[in-house]
C-alpha cells in the first residue's frame, strides 16, 4: 500500500509541471452508523487537485474524522447508576485521489458530470475512553479513568457522485458525493473500551465539496 501510495504521488508531482490549472477544495461529509451518537460520524478535508486530463484530476488531500460513541452506563436494581462510559474516536487522514471525471471538452456554467473518486488513505487514528466508578454516598469523590489508544493505518475508500459547474468564467465547481469510508476507526474504539463486541466504521456516507479555481476560463 506504501508504494502505491508513493507511487501516485510521484505521478502526481510530475503531473504538476504539465497541467493545465489547479484548484484548492474543502469537504464535508457524514457516515451512517448506529454505534455512534446522532447515529453517525463526521469528516472534514481540504486539499489539492491538478488537472492533467479532462477526464484525470488527481487530488492530494488531508481530512479529519471525529466521532463519539452513545454513552453506556450500568445501573443496580434500584435504578442507580454505578458506573459510567464515554468513548469518541478520531484520525487525522492522508489521502490520494486519482480522479476520474467524465467532463466533455465543451464546459458551461450548470453543466453536471459524473465523477469516480478512488481513495487511498493513510491515517493516524486515536480513541479515548473515560470511564467513571460512581461513589453512591459521595458522588463528587466519584473517580474518573482516562484511556487513549492510538495507531496508524492504510486503507481504501472510494466515492462516486456528481460535480457541477458553477462560472463561465472561472474554474468554482460543487460536487456532492456518496463514500464508502476504508478508514476503519473501530479496531481502536474496540481496543479502548475492552469490548467483545466490534466497532466497523467501514460504512456509507455522504458529502459535499466546493472547487475554487485561481485562473480564469479563456473565452
Amino acid at each position: 500500500m506504501i508504494k502505491k501510495t508513493l507511487f501516485f504521488l510521484l505521478v502526481l508531482l510530475c503531473a504538476k509541471s504539465n497541467a493545465q490549472h489547479a484548484r484548492v477544495f474543502a469537504n464535508f461529509s457524514a457516515y451512517a452508523h448506529s454505534d455512534f451518537e446522532n447515529n453517525s460520524f463526521a469528516e472534514l478535508g481540504a486539499g489539492l487537485e491538478v488537472k492533467v486530463h479532462r477526464f484525470l484530476k488527481p487530488e492530494i488531500g488531508v481530512s479529519y474524522f471525529i466521532g463519539s460513541l452513545e454513552d453506556y452506563s450500568k445501573k443496580d436494581a434500584l435504578g442507580n447508576t454505578l458506573d459510567l462510559r464515554t468513548s469518541k474516536a478520531y484520525a487525522l487522514n492522508f489521502n490520494l485521489t486519482p480522479k476520474i471525471s467524465l467532463y466533455s471538452k465543451e464546459v458551461n456554467s450548470g453543466d453536471v458530470f459524473i465523477q469516480i473518486l478512488p481513495r487511498f488513505n493513510v491515517s493516524k487514528i486515536s480513541a479515548d475512553r473515560n470511564y467513571t466508578v460512581i461513589n453512591q454516598t459521595k458522588p463528587s469523590a466519584s473517580v474518573t479513568t482516562k484511556e487513549t489508544i492510538t495507531e496508524w493505518q492504510q486503507s481504501f475508500g472510494i466515492g462516486v457522485g456528481i460535480d457541477i459547474v458553477l462560472s463561465d468564467k472561472s474554474y468554482d465547481s460543487f460536487s456532492v458525493n456518496v463514500y464508502y469510508n476504508g478508514v476503519n476507526m473501530g479496531k481502536a474504539l474496540t481496543e479502548v473500551n475492552h469490548s467483545g463486541s466490534r466497532v466497523n466504521t467501514e460504512t456509507i456516507g455522504a458529502g459535499i465539496s466546493y472547487y475554487l479555481g485561481f485562473e480564469k476560463k479563456k473565452n
